[in-house]
């Protein structure tokens, strides 16, 4: 029931929690937030309701426009009679579950939230208290893996680009052979996914291998890395590879990929990209390299065959328009991901 500044959600079922969730974004004391703050909110309130149902069977979510460390927020609170967290810390560790479920719960509110807290006992149940700061976050720490995150020369990415991605592993797994690929150099940008045959640990390090292999060749096109790649890991398990290069003054799209890579660009015009059949590392035909000219507002959305493509395309409201580029592809794969596949999702939003 909402009263002023805040509202209590009972969460008792699947469908008291898709109410609460629904009612989240409609929230009077919310209004003027962003589109993208409203749904990340209404996110919280679905991973902390799922726990909830998942581990206690009832509880209670109250969301709430508070005062947190003199900042103006949005407070969730989740709290259950259940049995508690066992390890809060392995808790929190991506793709953690105990349940058999993909584990984005605790780790997806702490990426989206400022400030978090979790209390919880056997004897007490669990309470987890999230504030999300509206005036002003505290600084993070890029996601992009790139070696030269800090270096002068790539400092001109953050105006003409939003590039954010999610990895995940499938069903069962704790580490995923899906990995994304990103590197900036001085005139351009190399975007990639690297799909490892398999699953689990072993697919890992080779998808970790290859990414460190094609970041050594980061400012070289999306042909020769393939080929690169391809000699240097024969006799592995092999991976699918869609490799992308973008120069930054024309923001013309270079891409190339084998096997089951998925690239799609809408904005002013929709366009998607063919990989050629085979396996980097076993059996690859000659490098297929096409392009596509980006412009302000384009959207570039990558991802492995552990994504839906048929959802990716057609599902529009996965891409909201004034969401970052990273949570758009937590979006895609929550919304899209396959569970008994690893899945990973790239995504660029040409801002000017």
């Amino acid at each position: 029931m909402e009263s002023g500044q805040s509202v209590v959600f009972k969460i008792h079922s699947v469908a008291s929690l898709y109410g609460a969730v629904a009612m989240t974004r409609k929230l009077s004391f919310m209004a003027d937030l962003s589109q993208e703050d409203t749904v990340l909110i209404a996110t919280v309130v679905s991973e902390l309701g799922t726990n909830i149902l998942k581990y206690a069977g009832t509880g209670e979510i109250c969301v709430s426009r508070t005062l947190d460390e003199g900042h103006d927020a949005i407070q969730v609170v989740a709290k259950d009679q259940g049995s508690g967290i066992r390890d809060v810390n392995q808790a929190m560790a991506d793709h953690f579950s105990t349940s058999g479920t993909l584990g984005m719960g605790l780790p997806a509110v702490h990426r989206i939230m400022t400030t978090m807290s979790i209390e919880s006992s056997a004897e007490q149940g669990t309470r987890v208290v999230a504030s999300k700061w509206l005036n002003g976050e505290k600084p993070t720490v890029s996601n992009l893996p790139k070696p030269d995150d800090h270096s002068v020369e790539s400092d001109w990415i953050r105006e003409v680009y939003d590039i954010g991605d999610c990895v995940r592993p499938m069903q069962g797994e704790r580490e995923s052979g899906d990995i994304s690929l990103i590197h900036v150099h001085p005139s351009g940008l190399l975007l990639g996914l690297i799909d490892v045959s398999g699953h689990g640990p072993q697919a890992h390090t080779l998808a970790c291998r290859m990414q460190q292999a094609a970041l050594k060749l980061g400012c070289s096109r999306a042909a020769v890395i393939l080929e690169s790649l391809h000699q240097e890991f024969r006799g592995t398990l092999g991976a699918a590879v869609g490799l992308a290069t973008l120069e930054r003054k024309t923001h013309k799209l270079e891409f190339a990929g084998v096997g089951n890579i998925n690239i799609l660009v809408m904005g002013r015009e929709r366009w998607r990209g063919v990989c050629r059949d085979g396996i980097v590392g076993e059996r690859m035909n000659s490098v297929f390299l096409q392009t596509v000219q980006l412009h302000p507002g384009d959207l570039v959305v990558m991802a492995s065959d552990g994504v839906s493509e048929s959802t990716i395309q057609r599902n529009s409201s996965l891409y909201a328009e004034k969401m970052s580029a990273h949570a758009l592809s937590e979006s895609v794969i929550r919304e899209a991901g396959k569970a008994l596949d690893d899945a990973s999702c790239l995504i660029l939003r040409c801002l000017r």
